[in-house]
């Protein structure tokens, strides 16, 4: 009996999506084919086309997957009625790195402008609410008193710098080189706690 018995009942667009980003944690956006997937899970080469039309439209599914993850991640961490603007800015970069690490192919398929390019309006629109969710707080924490010597837009290029390249070392092993390994958790938060001190 093949793999294929597994997948009825719609098992196979899961599998799909679970098996591409394997192969994205292993070797990039560029080992994803829908006819290797396919050979992989012992279906059919047209089966896959039944769930996805192509390579392009299963990237931005598993696309559209992470930055749900990643609005979840956020606001669990960032929606605290108890935290300060300051504190939410905080919660936010360190549920951006956490879910980077906990999803690193996710993460990898957000920063491929080849991949974000098709990227539909939905998409799109996601990504808009999460920074103008971060260009809010930037705002009210200044308004609080943080760094009110600074632009808002020079505060904010800054946090993208930070989070972004910490979110690039913990989710692409190719950091851990420069490194001499992966960041530690507690070297990340001191990262991110030195910057919102200041």
């Amino acid at each position: 009996m093949t793999r294929s018995a597994d997948y009825h009942h719609g098992n196979l667009h899961q599998a799909l999506i679970a098996r591409a980003i394997e192969l994205i944690s292993e070797g990039g956006v560029e080992s994803v084919s829908l006819r290797s997937i396919a050979r992989d899970l012992g279906v059919s080469h047209a089966a896959p086309t039944r769930h996805f039309r192509s390579k392009g439209d299963l990237l931005l599914a598993i696309a559209a997957e992470g930055v749900d993850a990643l609005l979840q991640a956020a606001l669990s961490h960032a929606g605290s009625t108890e935290l300060s603007a300051l504190g939410k800015l905080k919660a936010l970069a360190q549920g951006y790195v956490g879910w980077a690490k906990a999803n690193p192919a996710h993460h990898l398929l957000l920063r491929n402008r080849d991949v974000m390019r098709h990227a539909n309006e939905q998409l799109k629109e996601k990504l808009k609410d999460y920074a103008q969710l971060q260009q809010a707080l930037v705002a009210k924490a200044r308004a609080e008193g943080w760094r009110s010597d600074t632009s808002e837009r020079l505060i904010l290029m800054q946090i993208i710098a930070m989070t972004a390249g910490l979110a690039f070392m913990v989710a692409d092993p190719l950091y851990e080189v420069p490194l001499g390994g992966k960041p530690e958790e507690d070297e990340i938060q001191e990262v991110i706690n030195d910057f919102f001190s200041k």
